[in-house]
């Protein structure tokens, strides 16, 4: 699932603890989501500083504006991106970009933002605004004119992003954090001599700052996660206010670009506190299913769809043997919980990969060591290769060419606005097709929120003639009825900017 800037996810396989079996009849009911990759299980134990970093600290407020930057009570950065899709993208073969607009304000004093977000690429458009309100932090979603409780209440876990994206916010939380600051040694950065300091930042691992040794100016910030290396560099210094700036940045997740500044404007002491408020006209969404435990449900008679957070695989019974599809990480939990709770302890013998997205591979070394055969479109062979981290021989691999039945499972090659070669399974028993990234059932007793994903699906499976009375999704514990499917497209508005708001329209003129 292609994530853009502000939005990366990360999602830990939960323990299969709290297994519910639904009856066979299960009732038909009735997203973007955080923020640059957050803070993982690494630790840091400063120092006190000492006079070193005091004096790298004091040159550094210094090259920022000084008692500018100490005082400063807002700030306002509105950035125009490339956002790329390292393993994420329509195809497999190169890296593609998409659009992504920014629009982040923030009260410095009373720790509040309002950051609004809008990226558009083959796969559809996003619109969304996290903002602190009276009643905590809320996100917008302008596209379905609804909004929910964000993820992450707290300042730093929702607008840390923007914090480790902006080298002044990075000076400023270091003058505010010098007693955590450590040191870290001299270094040659981009043919210059650079000095580097550590410290300690909420919710988020340490931070590296590589300072200009001559100008004090930030031109990299680095962090270590469960993604790897991360690399902020930042170029091009202007000042807005007094207060200095980079005008250009660039992200970097290990040796991989992520992120490609097109143009970058900040504004300071200038963000009104009307600017913390849900617009007029947007309405709390309906509730949504909860995926907090481990779940497995019976879709129809040996038909099962087990997970939990954003991670689901269906498993169907074929007779002597299992069939799974959904590969997110995590599939030895999920095939657990399932046999835990249904008492079966068949083997899993056929592996149903969907597409090449790397998300979606991170349980195939779990399938490799349980011994199955892969059902695998061509152009995933390579990714699926790494992902499972060990010899996939030939006999393992069977390749989806147009149609290939398994059993009781059905898997078509199809295309859709998500990839070029998509493997949708359907299980004519139950009349299901189980997909990820097209559609996400949601909400308990409403259709979710349907983008060009759904529509091209449904053009998919009208195209092949199926049968279908249940979407079932690797993502969604919702198994959606058609009918609430066929809802959800109907509303589809295809328009690139349906608000007409203002970091959207100028993005589309």
């Amino acid at each position: 699932m292609p994530a853009a800037h502000v939005v990366l996810t990360y999602w830990a396989p939960r323990s299969h603890s709290g297994c519910v079996l639904k009856g066979k009849k299960m009732i038909h009911r009735n997203a973007w989501a955080a923020a640059l990759i957050g803070a993982s299980a690494i630790t840091f134990s400063p120092a006190i500083a000492g006079e070193q970093e005091d004096a790298l600290i004091a040159k550094v407020v210094d090259a920022y504006g000084g008692d500018k930057l100490t005082s400063l009570k807002s700030i306002r950065i509105q950035d125009s991106y490339k956002n790329a899709f390292p393993g994420q993208g329509y195809t497999p073969g190169f890296v593609e970009f998409t659009a992504l607009a920014q629009d982040a304000q923030l009260d410095l004093v009373n720790k509040r933002g309002s950051v609004e977000a809008w990226a558009s690429n083959w796969n559809g458009a996003f619109h969304v605004r996290t903002v602190t309100d009276d009643d905590g932090v809320d996100t917008i979603n302008y596209l379905s004119n609804t909004y929910q409780p964000a993820a992450f209440a707290d300042y730093y876990a929702a607008y840390g992003a923007v914090i480790r994206v902006t080298d002044t916010l990075l000076a400023f939380e270091l003058s505010n954090n010098a007693e955590s600051a450590e040191y870290a040694g001299a270094s040659t950065y981009l043919g210059q001599p650079h000095e580097m300091i550590t410290f300690e930042m909420p919710s988020s691992p340490p931070v590296t700052l590589h300072i200009n040794a001559d100008t004090g100016l930030i031109s990299q910030m680095t962090r270590a996660t469960g993604f790897g290396a991360l690399s902020y560099q930042f170029r091009d210094h202007a000042k807005s206010g007094g207060v200095t700036y980079a005008r250009d940045f660039e992200f970097f997740v290990g040796p991989d670009v992520n992120i490609l500044t097109l143009s970058r404007d900040v504004t300071v002491n200038r963000v009104r506190s009307n600017s913390f408020s849900i617009d007029r006209g947007i309405s709390e969404e309906p509730a949504r299913v909860d995926t907090s435990e481990m779940t497995v449900e019976e879709i129809a008679e040996g038909v099962h769809h087990v997970g939990t957070g954003n991670a689901y695989t269906v498993f169907v019974d074929a007779g002597d043997y299992l069939i799974a599809a959904g590969g997110y990480a995590g599939l030895s939990n999920r095939l657990e919980a399932y046999r835990e709770t249904i008492g079966n302890e068949k083997p899993l013998q056929y592996q149903i990969v969907t597409h090449h997205h790397t998300d979606h591979l991170g349980g195939m070394g779990d399938a490799l060591e349980l011994g199955v055969t892969f059902v695998v479109p061509q152009n995933a062979v390579d990714n699926l290769r790494t992902a499972a981290g060990g010899e996939i021989t030939d006999d393992r691999l069977q390749i989806l060419d147009e149609k290939r039945t398994i059993g009781p499972v059905e898997v078509y090659d199809i295309w859709t606005s998500h990839a070029e070669s998509y493997g949708l399974v359907y299980i004519p028993s139950s009349k299901a097709v189980f997909q990820v990234d097209h559609y996400n059932g949601v909400y308990e007793d409403a259709p979710s929120p349907a983008g060009i994903g759904a529509v091209t699906l449904k053009d998919a499976i009208a195209r092949l003639g199926l049968d279908v009375e249940t979407v079932l999704s690797g993502h969604g514990r919702i198994a959606e009825s058609w009918a609430n499917f066929e809802a959800a497209v109907a509303n589809y508005d295809p328009s690139p900017c349906p608000t007409g708001r203002a970091i959207c329209a100028s993005a589309t003129n």
